[in-house]
């Protein structure tokens, strides 16, 4: 029988597979250099989460987050991310690493290498094709070493603290496919080198401090499916290239500076899913865009943001074709005309936004006939209506309904009464007279955002609202409610009944102890103040221009976050509690037109960031205190007029270098006026030189007031306030000559002396105060003899009779008897 040499096993054959076999099999032991090397690494780590319990034994290739070579043994992959989402200890980064030359993967990512810089000798590691050092407490610049990867095809460095600019040299990576740089400090430009980075599937530059444009060059990443270059500075136009990129998934250009108009071609891109460009300076039409953007196949559901730009013009007529849209955000634009019948065939759509333009004319029920997935829908703020029949409901149940400030009444939206999934209600400002009905209330949804304030709602509130659970927001004021306040849900953050007819005491468990902002003022509210009002997140009170009596509760330890309290305008007596001087954020604090007794707290001195002070109207007695001047150096507003304060005027106020109006006004201070008053910085300038801001860090709920006496009238000053100065001191029993250096104060414009005992000459100077609207000098001993001498530029003639009417004795007047019942503000 002949050897059939072709079936039979060449012996040399068989012993080359054996011993590939016997490699295989014993490979998994990895190199003692490379175990060593790992062991260091780890030693710069911190391990507190036990993540490397497992770095025991001889064989580091069963080490959690070691992989090795299944042939060669040699480690090609170390992930040592740190996932556990705290904090971890500082850690260091082993150059013991370069042992590891075979390493293709290195994760870092989450660890703490507390601001060091990133390692330059990690540039040696050329077999790197993934390197992520994500979220590590990096400083610095990127190394330029890290250019010598150039196999790397991952690079993740977000979410650092890296500074300098993007290098040119970063065409060297030509195998990248992801680049993420997001959330550091980079500055600089986008190098136009960027393009020619052609693999690259993701680019990610957001949350940095890039400025310039964007470079064409960008068109010429082919791959390109996900870009986001939102949170910088760019400028300039979105360039047309963009257009080129037709594997773009999603796009984020959002809060830039990028002016220009939409590209048509971003529109004809039918593999996009999401385009962001919010918070831009956009301009144009959209007309082009949306004609490019009903041309693509309706199979990829598309997210669209453009709100807060400038675009103008209508919307498309022919919305039908729009069928991609999950997501229309436009609001916080310039478009104009109404809105088309046919943005009610979107029946994919999820999300509308249009609020804050200026469109116009009534919605119908075709409007929304088939928004079947609607979820979020905001028309606020413009000129619309909505003309449907009493009967009509809505096809859709959304989470957030918002048209605050279109014309919904004078009935209440009767529409509404399907929509028991709300978690925001915003019919603010909307022109509704009308009761509530019940089927409101009794909707009891878990609703978070309940809006309805401005609006003439009448009649009596249920006297519990406690089924609708947690309430973020419950603002139902600047109405004409009636009755007592009803025991509420538990509110988390804001509280607003404000501007009603409610009446009745404040409920002992008012709201959660998480509730933030609680406004009450304007009613006729009664009883004393309880102390559960001191939450432990409070930041704004306003019991304002009510009836409360007692004495103001002492609880304010509780409130450490508060910034603003305004009781003024009540009944209240006895002392300044001493715990209100444990807030040591309270920027704002009027205790004016009350019964309050006793001295100034000298608690209050540990309020170092107070910029308004208003206790006038009050019956506090004592001196003014001289640790005002060199305690409380953001003061801006200090009242304390028509009290009985009494001795004489520390000159240490002079030392507040921020203080615009003093009122001391209707007191028995005596004493003559110190020099130092010629040094309040605030009011030697022009303030009309100076930005209108507001006085305190809760001026979008609350707008700081003070009245202002001159020219014989009361002048209220609200939003314009920062741009005042004033000095009032009249009614009082001061002494002497009027100092020379309060003609200093080159920008005062309200300055009133009356009735004191001032004598001697008028200052020469006082006639070069250019500013001055009103001075008022009269009933006092002043000499007349170099009247001749004055020189008021520009001042209008009735000022002479206030400086010119003096009087030989003084008859004192002191509002010991003011009127109490006064009018509210």
């Amino acid at each position: 029988m002949a050897w059939n040499a072709a079936a039979s096993p060449n012996p040399l054959f068989c012993l080359f597979w054996m011993s590939l076999l016997f490699a295989s099999a014993t490979a998994q032991l990895c190199m003692e250099k490379e175990r060593k090397a790992l062991l260091d690494v780890r030693s710069g780590l911190s391990v507190a989460d036990g993540r490397l319990s497992s770095w025991r034994g001889e064989d580091c290739c069963k080490w959690e987050g070691v992989e090795c070579h299944n042939i060669t043994s040699h480690v090609v992959k170390l992930d040592l991310s740190y996932l556990d989402g705290s904090t971890p200890n500082k850690s260091e980064v082993s150059s013991s690493l370069l042992d590891l030359e075979h390493l293709t993967f290195l994760d870092l990512s989450g660890n703490n290498f507390g601001g060091a810089r990133i390692p330059t000798f990690l540039g040696s590691l050329t077999q790197l094709e993934h390197l992520d050092l994500s979220q590590g407490g990096f400083s610095g610049r990127i190394p330029y070493q890290l250019c010598n990867l150039s196999k790397l095809h991952h690079l993740a460095l977000d979410n650092n603290g890296i500074e300098g600019t993007i290098s040119e040299t970063i065409v060297l990576l030509g195998n990248l496919q992801f680049l993420d740089l997001g959330l550091n400090n980079i500055s600089g430009e986008i190098p136009e080198s960027i393009g020619n980075l052609s693999k690259l599937s993701v680019l990610d530059l957001s949350s940095n401090r890039i400025f310039g444009a964007i470079p064409g060059s960008i068109g010429n990443l082919a791959a390109l499916q996900n870009l986001d270059l939102s949170g910088n500075q760019i400028s300039g136009q979105i360039p047309n290239s963009v257009g080129n990129l037709r594997q773009l998934e999603e796009v984020s250009m959002s809060h830039n500076n990028i002016s220009g108009s939409v590209p048509s071609s971003l529109g004809g891109m039918c593999n996009m899913n999401r385009i962001d460009l919010r918070d831009n300076r956009i301009t144009g039409e959209l007309a082009e865009f949306f004609e490019q953007l009903s041309r693509c196949r309706n199979d990829i559901r598309l997210s669209l943001s453009l709100q807060n730009n400038e675009i103008s013009g209508p919307l498309p007529i022919h919305m039908e074709k729009l069928q991609r849209l999950v997501q229309l955000d436009l609001g916080s634009n310039s478009l104009n005309g109404s809105i088309p019948t046919s943005l009610g065939k979107l029946s994919q759509l999820l999300l509308l936004n249009l609020s804050s333009n200026y469109l116009v004319g009534g919605l119908t029920e075709a409007h929304f006939a088939n928004l079947t997935s609607l979820l979020s829908m905001d028309l606020s703020h413009n000129n619309l209506s909505v003309n449907a029949s009493s009967g009509w409901l809505p096809p859709f149940h959304a989470n957030v309904i918002a048209m605050g400030s279109c014309n919904l009444g004078p009935k209440f939206p009767p529409w509404l009464q399907n929509q028991n999934r709300l978690n925001s209600l915003d019919i603010s400002n909307t022109g509704i007279s009308d009761f509530f009905p019940e089927w409101f209330w009794s909707l009891c949804t878990p609703l978070m955002r309940l809006n309805v304030s401005h609006n003439h709602m009448r009649g009596v509130l249920p006297s519990s609202l406690e089924c609708f659970g947690l309430v973020r927001i419950f603002d139902l004021g600047y109405n004409n409610l009636e009755g007592f306040i009803p025991r509420m849900p538990y509110v988390g953050l804001y509280l607003d009944l404000s501007h009603n007819s409610l009446s009745g005491p404040i409920p002992e468990s008012l709201a959660g102890d998480n509730l933030g902002f609680i406004l009450l003022s304007d009613n006729r509210l009664n009883g004393s103040i309880p102390s559960s009002i001191c939450t432990t997140y409070l930041q704004i009170v306003n019991l304002a221009n009510n009836g409360l009596s007692g004495a103001l509760p002492d609880c304010w330890s509780n409130s450490p976050y508060l910034i603003i309290m305004d009781v003024s305008s009540n009944i209240l007596s006895g002392g300044i509690p001493a715990t209100l001087g444990l807030l040591n954020m309270l920027q704002s604090l009027h205790l004016s037109n009350n019964n309050l007794t006793g001295a100034i707290r000298s608690t209050l001195q540990q309020c170092r960031e107070l910029t308004v002070i208003d206790l006038s109207l009050n019956e506090l007695s004592g001196g003014i205190p001289s640790w005002i001047g060199w305690s409380l150096l953001s003061l801006r507003v200090l009242s304390l007029r028509s009290n009985k304060l009494s001795g004489e005027i520390p000159w240490q106020l002079s030392l507040c270098p921020s203080l615009q109006v003093l009122d001391l006004a209707h007191n028995s201070l005596s004493d003559p006026l110190p020099p130092s008053f010629g040094k309040f910085i605030s009011m030697a300038t022009r303030q009309n030189d100076k930005e209108l801001v507001p006085l305190n860090r809760g001026s979008s709920y609350y707008t700081d007031s003070v009245i202002i006496t001159a020219k014989g009238s009361q002048l209220l000053y609200t939003r314009t306030l920062s741009l005042v100065t004033s000095i009032d001191l009249s009614n009082n029993n001061l002494f002497g000559e009027i100092p020379e250096e309060l003609t200093n104060l080159h920008g005062l414009r309200f300055l009133n002396l009356s009735w004191n005992h001032f004598s001697g000459n008028i200052p020469d100077e006082i006639g070069l105060m250019g500013e001055l609207e009103s001075l008022d000098l009269s009933k006092n001993h002043l000499s007349a003899a170099n009247l001749h001498q004055l020189v008021l530029h520009g001042q209008p003639s009735a000022l002479w009779g206030t400086i010119t009417d003096q009087v030989p004795r003084r008859q004192p007047t002191h509002w010991s008897s003011r009127r109490r019942g006064h009018a509210r503000r």
